[in-house]
């Protein structure tokens, strides 16, 4: 049996990719604590691991994320991306440091596990600590060449023109546009006794764990020449069906034969005018099902008479039944509905949702309406095209058969437990 922490970021799609993980190690019989949010005691205590919380001062809890960082709501692409590292991803750093260290007193971990936004469960290892694991759970953003910088949402260089323009844009945001995030992450290694990265900051960042485990697959990302040593794809977290979900009245309606479309906009960016209602007033008059989530429960009146909204429908008993899904890109999401063979039609400009959207393109298996608020009538369209051409469902099943190869939680913690191996010798 050996000691592990897993660190989460106080956020759904940082701390429910670690849940199986979590569970799985505390079966193999390992000692666990988890560090994350509040709102996720009870879900951390159900795994049998322990619970810590994270510093009040960087938990969310029951607010939203654009509330709890009002500035994040006025940026957008590039911008927004850079706040998030600046502010969300390197702010804590120092106490997240300072309660790792107060947990390792007493809990002397083998191990630190921690998300894509929690650099200090690396950081710690370099101050002395037990080796580190991360996993990423947002898409790659290791630098490549002919791969345009990350958070620009543009596909890999192919012909001469696009592959000069990407190497052009990394050669100007490494040496211009991206300088303030490097000396800011620079400045807090620098504050709690680490060596500056440089310019590598954010290869070394990807590099410098012990392990890296990336929830995708190879097929789902950009083809690379190589990869770290300590990289490895273990595919995403697919969620089961919940037996003790109660299906609303009109559940009967989609397991007929007309077609269903699920409008699902993700725990973040919940602003019903960008995706649900264009997409709504888009599909109203098609001979489909239509089923929007999450919508709180009168928020949206006079709803046509093919639509049903739901706060929530767990995506394991769900998407069996449906034939296309609109989303804004969340990675978990969209993964999810590729591993059921579902093509995709995609709009999103936020957090990481534009190079989710990308991905996505890249494989053919779905659209990318390359915009955070499309129209009724590009939602339409989209539809319409997905329905009529079946080269985009045959590209979702070739990645279908893809994700069926990956047991995320499985691969994970037979990783770990090989590290363990290594450390120990």
């Amino acid at each position: 049996m050996h000691k592990i922490i897993i660190l989460a970021a106080p956020g759904e799609g940082h701390f429910n990719p670690l849940v199986p993980i979590m569970s799985k190690l505390v079966l193999k019989g390992h000692n666990v604590v988890c560090i994350t949010g509040r709102n996720y005691k009870n879900r951390v205590e159900n795994t049998g691991a322990t619970f810590h919380p994270t510093p009040v001062k960087w938990d969310p809890g029951d607010k939203e994320i654009y509330d709890f960082f009002p500035k994040l709501k006025k940026k957008k692409g590039l911008y927004q991306i850079k706040y998030y590292i600046k502010h969300i991803l390197f702010d804590p750093v120092p106490d997240i440091l300072n309660m790792l260290a107060t947990v390792l007193e007493n809990f002397h971990a083998d191990v630190v596990i921690s998300d894509t936004f929690s650099p200090a469960g690396v950081w710690i290892t370099a101050l002395g600590g037990p080796p580190s694991v991360r996993v990423s759970v947002l898409p790659l953003s290791l630098p490549e060449k002919n791969i345009a910088p990350y958070g620009l949402g543009l596909l890999p260089g192919v012909s001469f023109f696009s592959k000069l323009r990407n190497n052009l844009l990394t050669e100007i945001f490494d040496n211009l546009l991206s300088r303030d995030v490097q000396n800011y992450g620079n400045k807090i290694r620098k504050d709690v006794g680490l060596p500056s990265y440089g310019k590598k900051i954010f290869i070394k960042e990807l590099e410098n764990p012990d392990l890296l485990l990336h929830m995708s697959i190879p097929s789902f990302e950009y083809p690379r020449k190589e990869f770290p040593a300590n990289f490895r794809f273990i595919g995403p977290v697919k969620v089961s069906p919940n037996p003790d979900y109660i299906k609303p009245d009109w559940w009967p309606e989609i397991e007929k034969d007309l077609p269903v479309v699920l409008i699902n906009q993700g725990t973040i960016a919940k602003n019903y005018d960008d995706l649900i209602l264009p997409a709504i007033e888009a599909l109203k008059d098609e001979q489909m099902i239509i089923l929007a989530v999450p919508v709180k429960e009168g928020e949206i009146r006079n709803l046509p008479g093919n639509v049903h909204t739901e706060p929530y429908i767990p995506f394991g008993n769900v998407l069996p039944h449906i034939d296309i899904m609109i989303t804004n890109g969340g990675f978990g999401g969209t993964q999810n509905a590729l591993a059921h063979g579902i093509p995709i039609v995609i709009a999103g400009a936020t957090e990481d949702k534009m190079e989710v959207a990308a991905r996505l393109e890249y494989t053919g298996a779905g659209i990318n309406l390359r915009k955070q608020n499309p129209s009724p009538e590009n939602i339409k369209k989209a539809v319409r095209k997905i329905m009529s051409d079946s080269t985009f469902k045959q590209k979702a099943e070739e990645l279908q058969t893809d994700f069926a190869k990956y047991d995320s939680p499985s691969l994970a913690v037979e990783l770990v437990e090989e590290l363990f191996e290594k450390t120990k010798s």
